[in-house]
């Protein structure tokens, strides 16, 4: 799936809202900047990997926040089911 979709799916951005979505089973798809400290990352990996969705991380923070319509970068952004 590529960046272009997030211009137009229900989508969450943050580490912590997106973690909390992939553990509610309400997110298809995950997006992780490639220019993420990994240290911050350990909660949000496990969940992908528990919930079975291998996250997109060829993107920077910068590309994220911009493809999914925000002012701001974003370390994490997940399309909706």
């Amino acid at each position: 799936m590529s960046l272009e979709k997030l211009r137009t799916a229900r989508t969450v951005a943050g580490i912590h809202q997106v973690c909390r979505v992939v553990e509610s089973g309400a997110a298809e798809m995950v997006f992780i900047a490639a220019d993420v400290d990994e240290r911050v990352l350990g909660t949000l990996l496990t969940a992908c990997r528990d919930a079975g969705i291998i996250p997109d991380r060829t993107a920077t923070k910068a590309e994220l926040g911009a493809h999914a319509r925000l002012d701001v970068g974003a370390a994490a952004v997940a399309i909706l089911r």
